[in-house]
């Protein structure tokens, strides 16, 4: 049979009475900060885009909420898809679409 060679230690050379302290941090100063016009020019000279963006976002501001009731209806699934492909033309809710279509029906002397 042959003897295999005993495995070394993870930390082969050290032990626990070496002295490490020259490989604290040094916790009073504070980290250097790197230059912010070296660090833009590295990163536009590599073609990396810049995180900020070129120009704000307007926000829309939030429709109001007007619909304070619910209705479930049994409908046929051809209805379904008709409701939801003019919802989806005239880009409004359902409740909006709804709202329009029960006005025209009123308008038309239905």
């Amino acid at each position: 049979m042959v003897d295999q060679a005993p495995a070394k230690p993870a930390f082969a050379g050290l032990s626990l009475a070496d002295d490490l302290r020259e490989f604290e941090t040094d916790v009073t100063a504070p980290p250097p900060r790197p230059d912010k016009a070296k660090i833009a020019a590295v990163s536009e000279s590599a073609g990396f885009p810049s995180r900020e963006p070129l120009v704000a976002k307007a926000r829309t501001p939030p429709r109001p909420l007007n619909y304070d009731a619910r209705l479930t209806i049994r409908i046929a699934e051809t209805d379904k898809a008709r409701f939801d492909d003019l919802v989806y033309r005239l880009r409004a809710s359902n409740g909006e679409v709804f709202r329009r279509l029960l006005d025209h029906f009123e308008a038309s002397g239905g």
